[in-house]
């Protein structure tokens, strides 16, 4: 019966099923893949939003932080989302470091690496590299520290990454200035904060700049310079509701104040400093200000209350991966319990210290070798940027500045030189017929024979730019009317003379304008448009000369 029926289905009736049947088979794989893939979607989303409620306890010192960075790992996990895997586990390292458990940190911060050379994210890379360097800093193995700060350093350059590059450069300051390389610190903390101020958006904080700055030169003794910007970071830390820098500003002030034998300010300022610390939860700084606190006690001769501060701050320091805090602490608790004839504590402390300085000392060695290394290396940066700025701003022909270094060069000047000057527009009459006539080989020539002239005849702190092919711009420094023309007099005469250009013969004949800075405008924009106005007129009067402005 089956067989009789089956054999009875013609292959016409049944090709039309067949088809009905496959399409069916393939829309329900169709939906189920795109619902495969918009749930996934809607899972990776889901560890985003964890990751930013990470951030955002981070931000306001919960220390919930740690529980939305596991959260989003596990996720991850299941999901094989690199991404989320490599933001849970940084933001974990991240977490760990504020609680100085650094070693704990440094085992997450290696997946992290892993990860990020897997995708050959250099972005991720070089962030990675930089808290690595932070976490060996903290753990006192400044050798591996710079090493990774280099390597952070050199990619976040090469691929012109300006935030990651100015957070390396404040780290390696850091190390800088605990090294005792005060100056090359302060010349690099100078140079981020020039950075920083003429960025439209804020690529560093400059609050923590301002605080590295207080706190390189209260080392260097420029106490005055110090409290000078130590109160510039409590104001722009507050401002931007930075609590960590805040904090260390007040720390800051506070180790000010007791260098000036202020004990009573000093004090109020490391009380307010300790509020934070504990409000932010920073190990580190719950140890150093009970520190410094317990030695204000001890000179108001308050010895029960400096060795009850103190040995708060041992106990917490003996948990915490700060070998050189530990030192520190163990040497105070010493000299503490010395006046307060506390011997047993006294043992404790001294046994500390020796052990801990016996572990640093083998590390002083690599470090000194590293840190020539080091100082090489940021010498032969330093090198590197600073050919780079010269042909950058450096006009290869002619040797003036370039149209780009315009205005901040002249700005720069009114700064330093005073505010006052003479701004001169000079082209260079038939420079085009020249180089029509006899070749550009010969009109180059005799820009180099006019930018010559410039340079010998102006004075040395003139700024000389050169704006387009026969155009240049001179910003002479204090010069009013009587001092521009004086000069301009003597380069036309010096220009006048004919010398040989190539295989002929010619002077160098120019037209000129000059506009006076403040008389005629304070806008160096405004001061140009009128020495070039001022310059067609005097081409218009038959070229070879100068004109002053003149608004009528």
């Amino acid at each position: 019966m089956l067989a009789t029926l089956k054999n009875s289905i013609s292959t016409s009736s049944l090709l039309p099923t067949l088809l009905l049947l496959f399409d069916l088979i393939r829309t329900f794989h169709n939906r189920k893949t795109m619902l495969s893939g918009d749930v996934m979607s809607n899972q990776r989303s889901i560890v985003d939003e964890l990751l930013d409620e990470c951030d955002r306890h981070t931000s306001q010192y919960t220390g919930k932080e740690m529980e939305f960075a596991r959260e989003a790992l596990d996720l991850s996990t299941v999901l094989q989302y690199d991404i989320g895997i490599y933001e849970s586990h940084f933001r974990i390292a991240r977490s760990l470091m504020s609680r100085s458990n650094n070693e704990e940190a440094v085992k997450h911060l290696d997946v992290c690496y892993s990860i990020a050379e897997k995708l050959r994210d250099t972005v991720r890379i070089a962030r990675t590299a930089n808290s690595f360097g932070i976490a060996y800093y903290n753990l006192g193995v400044t050798s591996k520290s710079l090493d990774f700060l280099l390597e952070a350093l050199e990619i976040s350059k090469s691929k012109n990454y300006p935030d990651i590059e100015c957070r390396v450069y404040n780290n390696i300051c850091s190390i800088l200035t605990e090294l005792g390389d005060h100056e090359t610190a302060l010349e690099y903390l100078y140079s981020l904060l020039s950075k920083s101020e003429s960025s439209e958006d804020e690529i560093f904080p400059k609050c923590i700049i301002y605080r590295n700055l207080a706190h390189t030169l209260f080392i260097m003794n420029r106490v005055g310079e110090a409290e000078t910007f130590a109160n510039m970071a409590l104001e722009e830390s507050s401002r931007k509701e930075n609590f960590q820098v805040l904090c260390e500003s007040h720390y800051i002030m506070g180790e000010i104040r007791a260098s000036q034998k202020k004990l009573s300010e000093a004090r109020q300022y490391f009380l307010k400093a300790l509020t934070l610390a504990k409000e932010i939860n920073n190990s580190y700084y719950l140890v150093q200000i009970r520190v410094n606190l317990s030695k204000i006690y001890c000179e108001n001769n308050s010895l029960d209350e400096a060795f009850q501060t103190i040995t708060e701050a041992y106990n917490f320091a003996m948990k915490l991966d700060y070998p050189a805090l530990k030192r520190n602490v163990s040497l105070t608790l010493a000299d503490i319990c010395k006046r307060t004839d506390n011997n047993k504590m006294l043992i404790e402390a001294l046994s500390s210290f020796k052990d801990i300085t016996l572990m640093l000392e083998e590390e002083n060695l690599r470090r000194q070798q590293v840190y020539t290394k080091a100082q090489l290396m940021l010498f032969n940066l330093k090198k590197d940027n600073e050919r780079l700025r010269v042909e950058i701003e450096r006009d290869p022909l002619t040797g003036c500045l370039s149209r780009r270094t315009f205005p901040d060069r002249i700005v720069q000047s009114l700064l330093t030189c005073g505010n006052k000057g003479a701004l001169v527009f000079l082209d260079i009459d038939n420079l085009k017929s020249i180089n029509d006539s006899y070749g550009h080989d010969t009109g180059d020539e005799l820009l180099k024979a006019f930018s010559a002239d410039l340079i010998k005849v102006l004075p040395e702190n003139a700024i000389k730019i050169r704006i387009a092919g026969d155009e240049f711009i001179v910003f002479i420094p204090k010069a009013g009317k009587k001092e521009a023309v004086k000069l301009l007099d003597k380069l036309l005469e010096t220009l006048a003379t004919p010398r040989m250009i190539g295989q002929i013969m010619l002077p160098v004949l120019v037209s000129a304008g000059v506009a006076l800075y403040p008389d005629h405008s304070t806008d160096i924009f405004s001061l140009k448009k009128m020495a070039d106005a001022a310059m067609y007129s005097a081409k218009q009067a038959g070229r070879g000369g100068y004109r002053i402005y003149n608004a009528s």
